[in-house]
């Protein structure tokens, strides 16, 4: 990571225009920029080595999705409140549940075998510890679900709640056990898709998604 705290993509490869906004983003999205750090016109632009005019446009954008907020003059990665986390999660718990009822319904027996292989990659991930391929599984497991809902609606709500959801993972992959616990709670949402339980896999998609909140709240249940 540079001194202005940005990595480059692809060493060399500088981004034009509006992939000034895809490359920003997806450092967000990749936890190369994570909730509080200062993203600035100027070091922005020198890195990408393109005009403010294309940076400034990038921001404003960002701070549309809800990735970036004002820091004074400038910009920084959002930082959700706990108030904020609990809005976003409750909303996500309702996606997630319709997304896991449907899959039971709807999904066939090569999405539950792409499940069971996004946990052994997020097992090798966490093995390795590689945090940010952990956090790009976390997020491929819960979409596939969705994928496997066949609604492509809902399907769009839930990315969009999900590149939201990056923000919190700073802390929660910083909490004692919270990825061997995550792990954990994937295996009994796909154990309950295997069996086609509608009602365990809510049960165990809302335990999970609850988490998230009862971290941020200062307190945390888990199963024996």
């Amino acid at each position: 990571m540079s001194e202005d705290g940005v990595t480059p993509e692809v060493v060399g490869q500088r981004p034009l225009g509006g992939n000034v906004y895809t490359s920003i983003k997806k450092d967000i999205l990749e936890m190369r920029l994570l909730a509080g750090t200062p993203v600035q016109e100027v070091e922005l632009a020198s890195h990408y080595g393109v005009s403010r005019t294309p940076v400034r446009e990038a921001l404003r954008q960002l701070l549309d999705d809800g990735l970036i907020e004002r820091d004074g003059r400038f910009y920084r990665v959002k930082e959700l409140t706990p108030s904020d986390i609990r809005d976003l999660y409750e909303v996500r718990e309702s996606l997630e549940a319709t997304a896991v009822r449907l899959c039971v319904e709807r999904a066939d027996d090569s999405l539950i075998d792409r499940l069971r292989k996004l946990i052994a990659e997020q097992n090798d991930a966490f093995k390795s510890a590689d945090l940010q391929r952990f956090s790009a599984l976390d997020t491929a497991f819960h979409l596939t679900i969705a994928e496997g809902a066949g609604n492509a609606l809902l399907l769009q709500q839930l990315t969009v709640i999900h590149e939201k959801s990056c923000l919190t993972r700073g802390r929660e992959y910083g909490a004692a056990n919270w990825i061997e616990y995550s792990i954990d709670e994937h295996s009994r949402v796909l154990s309950a898709l295997e069996r086609r339980d509608e009602t365990i896999g809510v049960a165990e998609m809302i335990y999970h998604i609850r988490g998230v909140v009862d971290l941020h709240y200062g307190h945390r249940r888990r199963k024996a």
